[in-house]
């Protein structure tokens, strides 16, 4: 059976289009014309009835069923639980192309790119940190080591079919965090720093959560160094392939597959074994995690679990240290994934300097009304 490009390609009678088209001699502003006068001339034949029928068979233009007073009062919250610190940020609802595929490794497929050689923003974490990249670079010509921290609420658009009854949806609104410096004074300082103060907000969302009609029991924050498992596949002990095809599966247990002999989750970091030499440096720094940051946090929101996940392999590609996963039960006891974040290099990337961080993070605020919501 022919795969649609075949199809196509046997339509066009041309096997070598895709080639030519996908060549350095045709710039992107070439490929736009050409595919702009396509689409003019196709669009000449669409039909008010063509309009309907696209509409209502087509994901990504339904109308979400939310009520949108309801998420503008999450953001007013979330807006007003952020340190004064934190500029707020209308981003644009397009990227520039290839932002996702040229800064992380995740599939391209997953965001939608238009002709202009634009695509609609899928990741508003990742939005607001080239956000803050264009922002540092004014920066550069001042002595001045000055940190930015940006805030945003966004509706992104994801391309991937998502299973029924997960909660999640074509387009949804999320509230995004991302805070960047050039880290000078030692070990992972500015990272750590941001990483709580990016935690604490989410916590105290939720705990505020119950004085609104929420309902959030058993809080946890799970804590995890995505190098750990890269290192391990690097060394061969784990199918990288085999583990990010079953990122989802929650019966898949990784160090169990693999006979890795350390815990897969751990309360206490201080606890950990150091049984394989290549990953020390990552126990130790999860461990200096720990007394610097997840013991204040301990202490201060004695309600939450804070645990280590040693096994995480959802990140990979995305993360590039030290993230993190926040989540909870709603009413019917259900546990659900609301935020996360983590220390990426997309302004080491975009900047081309080693010494620039970031910690970008997202809450789900759509996700959490649909199913925390009391009535």
């Amino acid at each position: 059976m022919k795969s649609g490009i075949d199809r196509i390609l046997s339509i066009i009678g041309l096997d070598n289009i895709i080639e030519i088209l996908s060549s350095e001699a045709i710039t992107w502003a070439d490929l736009h014309t050409l595919l702009l006068h396509i689409f003019e001339r196709k669009i000449k034949d669409v039909s008010p009835a063509d309009i309907m029928k696209n509409c209502k068979e087509s994901r990504f233009s339904q109308a979400a069923e939310t009520n949108p007073r309801e998420l503008l009062e999450i953001d007013r919250i979330l807006y007003g639980l952020l340190p004064s610190y934190f500029l707020p940020v209308e981003l644009s609802p397009v990227n520039a192309i290839g932002v996702n595929s040229t800064l992380t490794s995740l599939d391209p497929k997953i965001v939608l790119p238009t002709i202009r050689n634009l695509e609609v923003v899928g990741d508003p974490s990742m939005a607001l940190s080239i956000e803050c990249a264009k922002r540092r670079e004014s920066l550069r010509t001042t002595k001045e080591n000055t940190e930015t921290h940006l805030a945003t609420s966004h509706r992104v658009l994801r391309v991937q079919a998502f299973p029924k009854n997960s909660g999640l949806m074509a387009h949804f609104r999320a509230f995004a965090l991302a805070s960047s410096a050039r880290d000078v004074t030692g070990f992972n300082s500015f990272e750590l720093s941001a990483l709580s103060t990016h935690v604490e907000i989410w916590l105290r969302f939720l705990t505020f959560s119950s004085d609104f009609p929420y309902s959030v029991q058993n809080i946890s924050v799970a804590i995890s160094d995505i190098r750990m498992m890269e290192k391990l596949i690097s060394y061969g002990r784990i199918d990288k392939n085999k583990v990010i095809k079953r990122t989802k599966d929650k019966a898949f247990d990784t160090f169990r597959e693999y006979s890795i002999d350390l815990p897969g989750q751990i309360d206490y970091a201080r606890d950990i074994p150091i049984l394989y030499p290549e990953l020390e440096t990552y126990i130790r720094e999860l461990q200096f995690t720990e007394k610097k940051i997840i013991d204040p946090l301990r202490s201060k929101y004695p309600n939450v679990r804070f645990y280590f996940d040693l096994s995480r392999c959802s990140g990979i590609g995305y993360y590039s240290g030290i993230c993190y996963t926040v989540a909870a039960e709603n009413l019917t006891g259900k546990k659900y994934s609301l935020a996360g974040g983590g220390a990426c290099d997309w302004t080491k990337k975009l900047l081309q300097n080693r010494r620039e961080h970031l910690i970008a993070s997202g809450f789900g605020t759509e996700f959490f009304h649909r199913l925390f919501r009391l009535n």
